[in-house]
């Protein structure tokens, strides 16, 4: 099953999602959007990801070299599912009405200290191993 995680920029939620998914499976199926990106950007870029990225290693898992991409229609119709995490507001209408549509409810790690996003990681993992449980 092919997964898209999108948050609101593209440096967070979505990325560990993607990361988490690809790393459980084993595999590739997902990928990581934002809906509002400064494209071009790598994570490691982002000075309000520094904890972030120090606790996905604690994981053995390097998202600091990751690009940050921009989501588009098109983007969607190559995927099974796609998995949103951004604010409400953050969300473009055309997203919130495709058949592949499913809002998780993720605090943004934006910010966030090393405990903090250690513990928004862990409920991203519960849920990831939810999904893949699911299908």
């Amino acid at each position: 099953m092919k997964i898209m995680f999108v948050c609101r920029s593209n440096t967070g939620r979505s990325q560990v999602a993607e990361a988490l998914y690809n790393k459980i499976t084993q595999s590739k199926n997902a990928i990581s959007t934002g809906t509002i990106v400064k494209d071009g950007i790598k994570t490691v870029g982002e000075k309000s990801a520094t904890d972030l990225i120090a606790a996905m290693k604690m994981r053995s898992i390097d998202i600091s070299s990751n690009e940050r991409t921009q989501i588009s229609k098109d983007m969607v119709e190559d995927v099974d599912k796609v998995i949103v995490m951004a604010e409400p507001e953050n969300i473009p209408d055309w997203l919130k009405n495709i058949k592949q549509y499913e809002y998780w409810k993720i605090e943004d790690i934006k910010g966030k200290n090393l405990e903090d996003s250690v513990s928004i990681i862990n409920r991203i993992e519960l849920k990831v191993k939810e999904l893949i449980n699911k299908n």
